[in-house]
């Protein structure tokens, strides 16, 4: 090789090189006006933990000594060093993602600029103000509430924010998580910092910012691709752009931003999770130059599927259908709230573990709610791997938002940044505008609460169609196809008409008068939101309170129950349906079945009104702190009893318990799979002694969704007895499944303790498995398993279960003895 040669070979290794450095941070208190250690990422709540300037906020009532941080102003720091080799390179960026929030940024005394929404990825170029050796980095963090009273009182009218909780409403002006400024199942702590390291990027020629795939056709025996490709620097020149898959094309980017359309033969379908194989494509991109100077080069997974919203008219009313690859999806999940208040601690790992729960759970879709964050890749990575679709809220919640220059700009840039990164993942079917702003404008009095004028009402309306009917769909539709739609619910539960029509939450059991049953009455076409609170497991209440605060009107209790009408609302259904009790522990207990009968309700009822009904996403699956709130699995991971029936009630192929009179339930056969099979059923009738009283069986024909009552004339001549009834079925693939139910009209004695044993056998330590073997002489109602100990995951839990020996297997995180279970039951 000659030495022109390895001259031109050491200048593509330079161009094509990126060196990067991750930075560490300090930042100085405002009072003590003390340098304290930050990290890479994280917030000042944080790190004032961490050194032990403020305790747990978790714990009792110490939430109320987090407010003043957000009221100052925060110095950061950081240094840096370049070499005379990092400066050859052409461009140096300062790249800053999820800045929370109002940040001036300095390098080496010079204002680079500042951020305005923790939803971008911020880049400033410094190569022109770097320098060989130290480099010195500044960000001053201005307070979220002080930022913006200029705004408030330039605004000439109040935005209403129900759910920010301080002296000054601030959260509609702010780009940051809503839920940070206090909800109805969150304490109020507005995150200061970075959720994600800052790093220093030195490069030449060019690098990628953003990629993304989508699938633009879809037919029987072909696919059209859009591929995407976004540069950190704008340039319109005509690169080379290779693909694994798709060969190589010569692309002209515009403004920085390559796309290319491409033809798949036969492609292979991505298919939700129970309708067929989640195929996901990895192809191999590289980016050159026309002199062949690699630009980068990537991995790119995608999958190949068409996603539609029906939303029209028919004869039940309006219709809202999630329709996939042509085919009409019944959705069930939850509603996904962020996993922590605090951003930065949320692990990739922990949101992997949390899809796969979804999916152990029969889940088929999320919705990643308004309120909080757009989550990582990893949580959609996860989705796509095991068929969750998402249905993906914008940034918006329950409260009326500005339509400024200065604030949609920033919207602007956050979409397309987001909009891109997002849609390539096939499990995101289904793009939200907000959440419940519109319903909340037209129905929540916000008019007369906020003394709001006919001409400021004309202006607030005017800024919600700019961004959720203009800004947003508009740059939908520049990056994708999937199916925006403005807002939901897109009808209010008030009136029976309303349930006719398009999306629903109801809310009319826990913040109205209806009666408990309604959840099972009234099922809208689909059903977005519901839900009914509990309290979490004994060991969570111990990490914030202890037992001489375990009582509803402690101040402990008190503080953590952030619904208005939480623990009254409890109480009163828990009262219906099992009695009252002084004894909390047991009030606890009693909270967990009423939420899981009232969702349980919920399930069977839209899961029986199918085709009419198309769609069941109860509120919600998880928390962000430990407290009585609506979720299924606690902050800790433990699952409540919601969690545990939700799993059987979205059984692809199920039996459910329709209850629309408390007392009388009837059974009926579910399925939403699409392929035709001979499905057995049987059903054993036992009395509480385990007398076997009666034998039922049936064949019926599955043909794709399907809705069939079971055994109601073999049942009758037993609706005053005291039974529990062991349904047995096949689904579609020859598994086998079992159920039980019990109806209970007779009283009868509850079982006690001496009746009661219980064995904690075959520990392995290797596997951190054990099994929980419980023998009882008499009959025991929805038997609950408890550990003092968090991190211990039952197969099953609160289970009738009849005279015998019963063995329930556990997976744990500590090694626990036999004192730390305790049994309670009906």
């Amino acid at each position: 090789m000659n030495q022109f040669s390895i001259i031109f070979l050491s200048l593509l290794i330079h161009l094509s090189s990126v060196c990067q450095q991750t930075l560490d941070w300090k930042f100085q208190h405002p009072v003590s006006k003390k340098w304290i250690p930050f990290g890479t990422h994280g917030s000042v709540q944080e790190s004032l933990i961490k050194t032990g300037q403020l305790p747990d906020p978790f714990a009792g009532t110490n939430e109320l000594k987090f407010g003043w941080i957000e009221d100052h102003d925060w110095e950061f720091k950081s240094e840096f060093k370049l070499s005379v080799a990092d400066l050859s390179h052409e461009y140096i960026d300062l790249e800053l993602p999820n800045v929370d929030t109002y940040a001036k940024v300095y390098i080496n005394g010079h204002l680079l600029g500042e951020t305005n929404n923790c939803y971008v990825i911020y880049r400033f170029d410094i190569r022109k103000w770097a320098k060989t050796g130290v480099n010195k980095l500044k960000l001053v963090f201005l307070s979220p509430i002080n930022y913006q009273i200029p705004r408030i009182k330039n605004a000439g009218l109040t935005l209403p924010a129900p759910n920010d909780l301080g002296k000054i409403a601030v959260a509609p002006y702010c780009r940051k998580p809503q839920y940070q400024f206090g909800w109805d199942w969150s304490l109020r702590m507005t995150t200061i910092g970075m959720w994600k390291p800052a790093s220093v990027i030195a490069y030449s020629s060019n690098r990628t910012v953003g990629k993304g795939v989508y699938t633009a056709t879809l037919a029987e025996d072909f696919a059209l691709m859009e591929l995407q490709w976004m540069l950190r620097n704008n340039t319109n020149d005509t690169l080379i752009w290779e693909s694994k898959l798709f060969g190589s094309n010569e692309v002209i980017a515009e403004n920085g931003i390559l796309k290319r359309l491409d033809r798949m033969e036969n492609p292979h379908l991505w298919w939700p999770r129970g309708q067929g194989e989640q195929f996901i494509y990895t192809d191999e991109w590289k980016l050159k130059t026309k002199n062949g100077i690699v630009i980068d080069s990537l991995t790119q997974r995608f999958g190949v599927r068409r996603t539609e919203l029906i939303n029209v008219a028919d004869q039940w009313g309006t219709s809202y259908i999630i329709r996939v690859n042509g085919r009409d999806m019944f959705c069930k999940g939850a509603n996904f709230i962020p996993p922590d208040i605090f951003p930065a601690r949320v692990t990739d790992a922990s949101l992997r573990k949390t899809v796969e729960t979804m999916h152990a759970s029969n889940f088929n879709m999320v919705r990643v709610w308004g309120g909080g964050y757009y989550q990582p890749d990893a949580f959609y990575d996860a989705c796509d791997e095991l068929g969750i679709m998402v249905w993906q809220d914008f940034m918006f919640a329950c409260a009326m938002y500005p339509g400024t220059d200065e604030f949609t700009a920033t919207v602007k840039q956050e979409l397309d940044q987001q909009i891109p990164r997002l849609a390539t993942h096939p499990s995101v079917v289904l793009f939200n505008g907000n959440n419940e702003v519109d319903v909340a404008w037209k129905n929540w009095g916000f008019q007369d609460k906020y003394f709001i004028t006919p001409e400021q009402s004309a202006k607030i309306e005017q800024y919600y169609d700019h961004i959720f009917k203009k800004l947003i769909p508009e740059a939908v539709k520049q990056w994708t196809n999937i199916p925006y739609v403005h807002t939901s619910p897109l009808s209010n539960w008030g009136k029976d008409e309303y349930f006719k029509h398009g999306s629903m939450h109801y809310w009319g059991v826990w913040h109205g008068k209806d009666p408990i049953e309604d959840f099972g009455r009234k099922t809208g076409r689909f059903n977005s939101e519901y839900g009914f609170q509990s309290f979490p497991e004994y060991a969570t209440l111990l990490t914030f309170s202890d037992t001489s605060q375990w009582q509803l009107l402690s101040e402990v209790m008190k503080h953590h129950q952030k619904s208005y009408v939480g623990n009254g609302m409890i109480e009163k259904h828990a009262n219906i349906l099992y009695g009252k009790t002084t004894d909390f522990k047991r009030f606890i207990y009693y909270s967990q079945l009423t939420q899981s009968t009232a969702v349980s309700m919920a399930v069977s009822g839209h899961r029986t009104n199918m085709p009419v009904c198309s769609g069941t996403i109860y509120w919600q699956m998880n928390d962000c702190w430990p407290a009585p709130t609506w979720s299924s699995i606690d902050y800790f991971g433990n699952w409540k009893a919601l969690q545990y029936t939700v799993r059987d009630d979205y059984a692809d192929v199920a039996v459910l318990a329709k209850i629309d009179t408390l007392g009388k339930e009837k059974f009926f056969l579910v399925s939403d799979q699409q392929h035709a099979f001979a499905c057995k059923i049987n059903a054993v009738l036992y009395d509480l002694n385990g007398n076997q009283l009666d034998e039922f069986q049936c064949d019926q024909a599955v043909m794709g969704i399907k809705v069939n009552e079971l055994f109601q004339l073999e049942l009758a001549p037993y609706k005053n007895r005291n039974y529990l009834i062991r349904f047995t079925w096949n689904d579609a693939t020859a598994n086998q499944n079992e159920r039980q139910f019990t109806h209970l009209p007779e009283k009868r004695v509850v079982t006690t303790a001496d009746k009661v044993s219980r064995k904690l056998i075959e520990i392995n330590p290797l596997t951190k498995t054990a099994v929980i073997e419980v023998t009882n002489t008499d009959f025991l109602g929805k038997c609950w398993i408890t550990s003092c100990k968090n991190g211990v995951r039952f197969d099953s839990n609160f289970m009738d279960l009849l005279p015998g020996t019963h063995r329930f297997m556990i997976t744990y995180e500590t090694l626990p003895v036999e004192s730390d279970f305790e049994l309670i039951w009906l």
